[in-house]
């Protein structure tokens, strides 16, 4: 999958959003002491937040808490919905965005997806960091 390029954050309320239909990915921005929990994947080769599509019946919260779980080895907090994220890897997509504060994080993690856990803070960036990220980061970090 080609690295998405950032658009815009809408902040439009999670229950307009929902309706709207075309919601097909999730990201979490989760807090901890040491950042904001990156992941590097395997496949884009970048640091990222944890996300991913929304699976059939499933809503863009349900996919962000389980994307966390599967890529982190991770516990998320309660929650906080943020707005939708517009992006382009060639097509336009819209992804539910979400924060919370992390209830546990292991201190390594790395599976078939997910090769580490690194912490992003707006003095100490992990590169490279994927677009799309980095402008959410900025925006909502």
């Amino acid at each position: 999958m080609p690295l998405a390029r950032f658009i815009a954050l809408h902040e439009k309320p999670e229950p307009e959003s929902a309706e709207a239909g075309g919601v097909r990915f999730a990201v979490l921005l989760a807090r901890t002491p040491r950042g904001i929990t990156l992941v590097f994947s395997r496949y884009r080769q970048v640091w990222e937040l944890p996300g991913g599509l929304i699976d059939a019946g499933e809503t863009a919260r349900q996919a962000a808490a389980r994307e966390f779980r599967e890529e982190t080895g991770g516990l998320p907090g309660d929650l906080e919905w943020l707005g939708l994220v517009e992006v382009d890897d060639g097509k336009t997509h819209m992804g539910g965005v979400f924060r919370c504060i992390a209830k546990y994080l292991p201190d390594s993690f790395e599976n078939e997806e997910t090769e580490g856990l690194a912490y992003w803070t707006r003095e100490a960036a992990p590169q490279p960091l994927g677009h799309s990220d980095a402008e959410l980061l900025k925006r909502s970090g």
